[in-house]
């Protein structure tokens, strides 16, 4: 029994080994500092502009939908209603507001 375990811990110690030290051996610097950094970075600013574009537009759909499904729960007194469309209203400020505060909050960030 514990020559079997012996074995087994030799031979996942040796399969370590050769997995760390081909690791080592195949690696590649990479250097992306360069002049093709711009390239990479102008991409996600579009990504991030079309991204924050949708978000922003699905949280002023979900904003009109709270205040509109507010003013209904007003007219028949219906306080679980109520309580869903003010969550509804929240959430559509958040989702709205969320694009425009992030590239302010990574500018104070990045002075700092």
């Amino acid at each position: 029994m514990r020559k079997k375990f012996e074995k087994r811990v030799l031979r996942s110690g040796k399969a370590l080994f050769l997995a760390t030290s081909l690791t080592l051996l195949f690696t590649m610097p990479v250097f992306a500092a360069g002049s093709g950094a711009s390239i990479v970075t102008n991409g996600f600013d579009q990504i991030y502009t079309i991204i924050a574009a949708l978000v922003s537009s699905i949280g002023t759909l979900l904003l009109l939908w709270g205040l509109f499904e507010w003013a209904q729960s007003l007219n028949t007194q219906d306080g679980g209603a109520q309580s869903m469309a003010f969550k509804r209203i929240a959430s559509g400020l958040v989702a709205t507001l969320g694009p425009q505060l992030v590239p302010i909050i990574n500018s104070s960030i990045g002075k700092a």
